[in-house]
C-alpha cells in the first residue's frame, strides 16, 4: 500500500524547505527572516502549490526594493508559483507592525492575515531565531491580556475567529467582486482554510485552568506543529483518525493538476457540478468530524463552549 496523501505531501514539503533554506542562507541581514505560510508551511505542498511568504525586518530601512526582488528570485527557483500580486504577501514587514494596534484602527486585514498565519501555520525560510522570538512576543502579548489562570486566552481566540470570519467574507468578494475563482477557493475554504482555524480554536481550549507561563508553553509547543499534527495531538489518534482520513481525501484530490484546473474551471454558484459536488461531499464531512472531535474532547461544560457563541 502507497503513502497517504498527508505523508507524500510532507516529504515534498520537506524537501522544498529544505532547498529554499540553503537557496536563502546568507541572503539577508542578520536580524531579518524570511517566514513562509500556506501549503508549504503545513507540510501539505505539492507540485501545483504556490509560495506564499514575508521578509520580517526589525527597520523598514533594512530590506529595499532590490533585495525584496531578489529574494522572490532566489524562491522562485525553487517554487516557481509566486504569490498572488496585490496581496499580503511577498512583501517587507516590521516586527512593530506585528506586535502593535491588534485590533486598532490601523490593524488592516493584512496585518491580521500575516499575525495569525504566522502563529498558526508560519515556518522559517532564514533566520529561524528571529522567526521563533517573534511567534514567543506574539503568543505572549494575547496572553498577557488574561488575567486569571482559570480563564482561556480570550485575547486570542477571539482574533482567531475574527480570522477565520474574516477569510470567509474575503472569500465571498474574492468569488464575486473580484472573479477569483470560485470553485477551487470554496474547497480550500472548507479544508485547509477550516484546518487551520480549528487547530487554533482547539489549542486555545487547552489553556483553559493554566498559569501565564503554563499557556505560553502549551501554545509554543502547539503551535510548532504543523495544523494536522496539532489536531491529532489535541485530539488523540483516535478522535482524530476520520479527520486525517477525510482530510488525505482532500490532499489527495488537490495533488492532481488535472483536478485543480477542473475546479478553477466550475462556474460560480455551480454547486451541482460533478467535480465539484465529489469534493465538496467529503468538505462536508470533514466538518462534522472535526465538530464530533471538539465535542468529544471539551465536554460540555468546558469554558471553550461557551466562548465560542457568546
Amino acid at each position: 500500500m502507497g503513502q497517504e496523501a498527508y505523508e507524500r505531501a510532507k516529504a515534498f514539503s520537506d524537501t522544498k524547505l529544505k532547498e529554499l533554506r540553503h537557496s536563502l542562507a546568507g541572503t539577508l541581514p542578520d536580524n531579518a527572516a524570511v517566514i513562509t505560510f500556506g501549503s508549504y508551511a503545513r507540510r501539505e505542498a505539492s507540485p501545483q502549490s504556490d509560495i506564499d511568504y514575508i521578509v520580517l525586518n526589525r527597520d523598514p530601512s533594512q530590506i529595499d526594493s532590490q533585495l525584496l526582488s531578489a529574494t522572490g528570485d532566489s524562491i522562485g527557483k525553487i517554487v516557481e508559483l509566486a504569490p498572488s500580486e496585490g496581496g499580503a504577501f511577498a512583501k517587507s514587514v516590521t516586527r512593530a507592525e506585528l506586535l502593535t494596534n491588534v485590533g486598532g484602527n490601523n490593524d488592516t486585514n493584512e496585518n491580521l492575515t500575516r499575525r495569525l498565519l504566522l502563529m498558526l501555520e508560519g515556518e522559517w525560510l532564514t533566520n529561524g531565531d528571529e522567526f521563533k522570538s517573534l511567534r514567543s512576543d506574539l503568543i505572549s502579548l494575547y496572553i498577557k491580556a488574561t488575567p486569571r489562570d482559570h480563564q482561556l486566552a480570550l485575547f486570542l481566540l477571539n482574533d482567531i475567529i475574527r480570522y477565520w470570519r474574516t477569510m470567509t467574507v474575503d472569500y465571498m468578494y474574492k468569488t464575486t467582486e473580484d472573479t477569483k475563482p470560485w470553485g477551487i477557493r470554496n474547497i480550500k475554504l472548507i479544508f485547509s482554510r477550516k484546518l487551520m482555524y480549528a487547530s487554533g480554536l482547539f489549542s486555545v481550549g487547552l489553556t483553559a485552568d493554566k498559569s501565564e507561563h503554563a499557556k505560553h508553553e502549551t501554545l509554543s509547543s502547539l503551535f510548532d506543529l504543523p495544523a494536522l499534527e496539532r489536531i491529532v495531538e489535541i485530539c488523540g489518534s483516535g478522535n482524530a483518525a476520520r479527520i486525517k482520513s477525510s482530510y488525505n481525501c482532500f490532499l489527495d484530490y488537490m495533488e492532481s493538476a488535472e483536478n485543480r484546473s477542473k475546479l478553477k474551471s466550475v462556474a460560480q454558484g455551480n454547486h451541482d457540478d460533478p467535480i465539484f459536488r465529489e469534493i465538496k461531499n467529503e468538505g462536508h464531512n470533514f466538518t462534522r468530524q472535526l465538530l464530533s472531535a471538539f465535542e468529544s474532547v471539551f465536554h460540555g461544560t468546558h469554558p471553550i463552549r461557551r466562548a465560542v457563541i457568546f
